[in-house]
């Protein structure tokens, strides 16, 4: 009986501790969101204890480039249907060709020939528009949405191609929140997306090196599968930090930037504040101590 009140009073204390330091990150997050000159949506999830931080997280915001990850995923779904197998060769055809973020465009008209599965990587390590258009003409954009819906990312579309201004001004712009992206990324952490090795896959190519919000407020060490976003008015970035013992998602958007340049920022401000809080709770022992590396 004096053992089980020792445990108790232990585990209480070693919540209490950790509730005070969430507080601390909520009431910073808040801040930085308030003060920002811009709406800021934010979603987090601790994949250990699967607490959640919240603001804004209904709120639809235009994706820009990372509504990538879902036509990755449909690609996926498709290859393991047997649509098709991802080491498939496909010429890049003149109409996929794009400008914006990339390469592709830039390469010989008829030159250009690679595997799905390469054009889903300089997809997502480039932003590669024009390997975007052909994947999405490759799986259908209809299908993409189909499998958001199914997967319960109710508020997710795709509704255009890379660089379709036109149909940007028209309001078919490519949306989610950053609660359902959120959902997507642990369906995809947890292996229930498509299959198991499908979404290792693809979080292979989500962590491959690439510059970001995210990544400046993070150690440089730590593992981060993401993909970042940016249009006019609009910054993006939404991920998996593998931070060892204490691994997590954050999702930041923001929109109605009056100045482009604030988006990283605001971005790279949540993840740091987020990231020192994850690694404190990860690396310290219950009465607080930082645990020696």
């Amino acid at each position: 009986m004096i053992k089980l009140l020792l445990v108790i009073i232990t585990f209480q204390f070693s919540f209490s501790q950790t509730d005070r330091l969430k507080d601390k990150l909520i009431t910073n997050i808040n801040q930085i969101v308030e003060q920002a000159d811009a709406v800021v949506g934010v979603a987090i999830k601790d994949l250990r204890s699967g607490e959640q931080i919240l603001i804004n997280e209904d709120d639809i915001f235009p994706q820009a480039s990372s509504i990538k990850i879902h036509i990755l995923t449909e690609v996926y779904k498709q290859a393991a249907e047997g649509k098709f197998n991802l080491t498939d060769i496909k010429q890049l055809p003149i109409s996929a060709r794009v400008g914006g973020s990339g390469i592709l465009s830039s390469l010989g008209e008829k030159s250009v020939s690679l595997s799905i599965r390469d054009y889903c990587v300089v997809m997502i390590v480039l932003s590669d528009n024009s390997a975007t258009n052909l994947l999405i003409d490759l799986v259908g954009m209809k299908n993409v949405n189909e499998s958001l819906q199914k997967n319960g990312a109710i508020k997710t579309k795709l509704q255009r191609v890379m660089m379709d201004i036109q149909a940007a001004k028209e309001g078919r712009e490519n949306i989610s929140t950053p609660k359902d992206v959120m959902a997507i990324l642990e369906k995809m952490y947890n292996g229930a997306l498509v299959n198991k090795q499908a979404c290792d896959d693809m979080l292979s190519i989500l962590k491959l090196d690439k510059d970001g919000a995210l990544k400046s407020g993070i150690a440089p060490m730590v593992t981060i599968a993401n993909k970042g976003g940016d249009v006019e008015g609009v910054r993006t970035d939404v991920g998996i930090i593998y931070l060892e013992n204490n691994p997590y998602i954050i999702c930041v958007m923001t929109k109605m930037l009056l100045h482009n340049e604030d988006g990283p920022k605001i971005i790279t401000d949540i993840s740091r504040e987020t990231f020192n809080y994850f690694e404190r709770k990860a690396n310290s022992n219950q009465y607080g101590r930082r645990l020696p590396k």
